[in-house]
């Protein structure tokens, strides 16, 4: 098996089984009790999604500077980017605005790695 299909099938296996879903429940029951098991399905579906907004909140909440950071660097240099390749495409009656794009995704990148760099010392002021 392909190192990259034997991964993802390693996570998916490790997300199944953080899910707390037994093996009982893998596959529908044969009689008609069909409410039971949707019902049962439901609430182990509930409770992982509650595992997971409170850990992707505590993850938010450590990193809230890193990624305020991230976004307004990637709004400012995108801007700063775009405003670039406008320029540059009235500078030469419009043979460098195709550029415009990826000025802008650039200049994105760059600013998020920069607000990011900047906003991280506030999230972890202790090293």
């Amino acid at each position: 098996m392909h190192p990259i299909l034997s991964r993802a099938a390693a996570a998916v296996l490790l997300a199944s089984g953080s899910l707390g879903a037994p093996a009982a429940m893998a596959a529908p029951p044969a009689e008609g009790s069909w409410g039971g098991w949707l019902s049962d399905k439901a609430a182990v579906l509930q409770d992982g999604a509650e595992k997971a907004i409170i850990l992707g909140g505590a993850l938010v909440y450590q990193n809230r500077h890193t990624i305020a950071g991230l976004t307004l660097g990637c709004a400012a240099g995108a801007a700063v980017g775009a405003t670039s390749g406008v320029a540059a495409g009235l500078a030469t009656g419009g043979a460098a605005l195709p550029a415009t794009g990826p000025a802008a995704a650039l200049g994105c990148a760059l600013g998020g790695v920069a607000g990011a760099q900047l906003g991280r010392p506030l999230d972890q002021p202790m090293p």
